[in-house]
């Protein structure tokens, strides 16, 4: 059975970006030139151009994967608020959606995969750009060097790069990716937004991680009680962990 958790949340996070001013929209650049950093970037503060998500101002990052691809707009770079180059100097707000429209996600591979696809963000190796944080609680820091700003590194470079790691995946059949920078009530709103699905990625984790899971004492009651697709999951991976457990 074709997994499906988070199609409610993409349906109510569209219908928020749609209502947000300013939007500007690019399409995915297929071959990106912008060099590698050999995996050792690292931006220092005396180097910084702009930080994105900082501590001191709000962030959300979030993965909602649909194995319906009208839900997605494929290729399609959404920005919302001022683009890296324009905010040189200065800390942004951060909320960053990836939309991934997946094939053959079901009980047996979708929390493996879906922890492939978290995993992704690491694997970014971009000149001049930092993964400075990540918490997890969907947040994301991030910093971008004085030399890659003024080297043209953009909303467009990143979101770009983030989609090619993705599409090498056989099990991806398309890629969207919205960025925030307006304002910290936007993140906030965008945050409340995607918090349910922090919680069905918190019961994967407790059913991938518990042997036996007692449903009746479970924090994660009211999201297993509303997808049928993670009752099923939490037996497969119940089943799993009994056969590692005796083997």
């Amino acid at each position: 059975m074709e997994m499906e958790l988070f199609e409610g949340i993409i349906h109510e996070f569209r219908a928020f970006i749609d209502g947000l001013p300013s939007r500007r929209t690019w399409e995915e650049e297929l071959q990106s030139v912008w060099p590698g950093g050999g995996h050792r970037s690292v931006v220092m503060r005396e180097d910084l151009g702009c930080e994105l998500g900082s501590p001191e101002m709000e962030s959300v990052s979030c993965i909602l994967w649909t194995g319906k691809q009208n839900l997605v707009k494929n290729g399609c770079i959404t920005l919302v608020g001022p683009d890296f180059t324009e905010a040189a100097g200065h800390g942004l707000p951060f909320g960053k959606i990836v939309l991934a429209g997946v094939d053959g996600f079901d009980e047996e591979n979708t929390y493996d995969r879906h922890r492939d696809l978290d995993l992704l963000r690491y694997d970014l190796d971009l000149k001049g750009f930092m993964i400075r944080a990540v918490s997890q609680h969907q947040k994301e820091w991030c910093r971008i060097s004085a030399d890659a700003l003024r080297s043209g590194f953009s909303a467009q470079t990143l979101a770009s790069s983030l989609m090619a790691l993705f599409r090498a995946k056989d099990y991806v059949q398309s890629m969207e990716v919205i960025l925030i920078t307006s304002s910290p009530g936007d993140v906030r709103a965008l945050r409340e937004i995607v918090a349910p699905a922090a919680r069905i990625i918190a019961a994967m984790d407790k059913m991938a991680i518990e042997l036996e899971t007692d449903c009746e004492t479970c924090d994660y009651q009211d999201v297993c009680g509303d997808a049928e697709q993670l009752k099923a999951m939490r037996k497969t991976l119940q089943g799993k962990n009994r056969e590692a457990y005796h083997a």
